[in-house]
């Protein structure tokens, strides 16, 4: 591994573990207070967002109840291990290559996530899926 290969994947494990660590603060001060971050648009709508329950998710998922993480956002739950290998593959061809240009499969990959958002706000906002209506 090169200089520059190893300045880039300081680069990916500092940002990545920022996000990771600030992520874990917040789930644990939400644990202890119950007190996260509301919604805008549910504020504003009354309606749920496609990423309503994001929060409560990772909680769930960090108590390993996989079930509550479900019936809190299925979508996002059902999308991250795609998110997961799509960040670690585009990480070792960062790492490898310097490249960080979209590939048209991450293209496909986030449009068909932009319609899936669509159809889950739909959805689960008609209340005719019990499971995913929180």
């Amino acid at each position: 591994m090169d200089i520059e290969q190893k300045k880039r994947l300081r680069s990916i494990l500092i940002k990545s573990g920022t996000v990771l660590a600030v992520g874990l603060l917040y789930a644990i001060f939400v644990m202890l207070t119950n007190i996260g971050i509301p919604c805008i648009f549910r504020l504003l709508t009354d309606k749920y967002c496609p990423g309503c329950g994001i929060s409560r998710m990772f909680i769930s998922l960090l108590r390993l109840d996989f079930v509550s993480a479900a019936r809190y956002n299925i979508l996002v739950l059902s999308l991250l291990p795609f998110a997961a290998w799509l960040f670690l593959y585009k990480s070792v061809i960062y790492v490898k290559t310097g490249e960080s240009k979209m590939s048209t499969l991450e293209k496909i990959f986030y449009c068909v996530c932009f319609v899936l958002c669509i159809v889950f706000y739909f959805l689960r906002n008609s209340g005719l899926i019990p499971f995913i209506s929180m």
